[in-house]
């Protein structure tokens, strides 16, 4: 699960290591977010099955689709996206309110715990792989949060180290010296996709000509 996710983390700075860190989600704003949600799935449900029952029940309905069988799709495509468009977020949400995480960071490796009420997995990483501290400021509908993030070439196994309304930049400098990392840009963050390789920086060889 990425780290963005997570908005509590016990204890709210490193101090020294070896360090375990308590990762969760906010339940208040999640469930106020799905108590919006359970009723926009239930009107996308009770749509499709009024949409189904007139292509089913209705002649008129099933002579049109017959003639235009491209219409039945474009309502299918539309019915798809619509149901999409609740059950994605709500699976989000039930996600937020289940899942929480534990980071251990000693002898130089990171190993993470995750869990929900429905399964529980967990991996590590040297801690000497990843590419050092960023502190990011992410803005939401609610307010802004500074975040300190040791960040990994694969995006899924950066870690949230810090989450916080302001953070200066003696924390920041102070946890990366703690991590035996350096500090980089924030920008850094959205240069890595997943598993794709790392894109190289380096220029590329003038050509020759004959």
């Amino acid at each position: 699960m990425r780290a963005a996710i997570y908005d509590r983390v016990e204890p709210p700075m490193p101090a020294t290591l070896p360090l375990r860190l308590n990762q969760a989600c906010s339940q208040r704003s999640a469930t106020a977010f799905l108590a919006l949600g359970v009723p926009l799935a239930l009107l996308a449900l009770v749509a499709v099955v009024a949409i189904a029952r007139e292509a089913v029940l209705m002649p008129e309905a099933r002579a049109l689709l017959q003639q235009r069988p491209t219409l039945a799709l474009e309502i299918l495509a539309a019915v798809g996206f619509l149901i999409y468009l609740v059950v994605l977020p709500s699976r989000r949400l039930l996600a937020r309110l289940t899942t929480t995480r534990t980071v251990d960071i000693a002898n130089g490796v990171v190993t993470v715990n995750e869990g929900s009420h429905f399964r529980k997995w967990s991996w590590s990483a040297p801690l000497g792989s990843y590419c050092g501290v960023a502190h990011n400021v992410r803005a939401s509908l609610s307010g802004s949060r500074h975040e300190i993030i040791l960040l990994h070439p694969e995006r899924e196994k950066s870690i949230l180290l810090c989450v916080a309304p302001r953070t200066s930049q003696a924390e920041v400098e102070r946890t990366a010296t703690l991590l035996g990392h350096k500090q980089i840009a924030s920008s850094e963050l959205y240069r890595f996709k997943g598993l794709w390789p790392r894109i190289s920086t380096q220029p590329l060889p003038e050509a020759t000509h004959a």
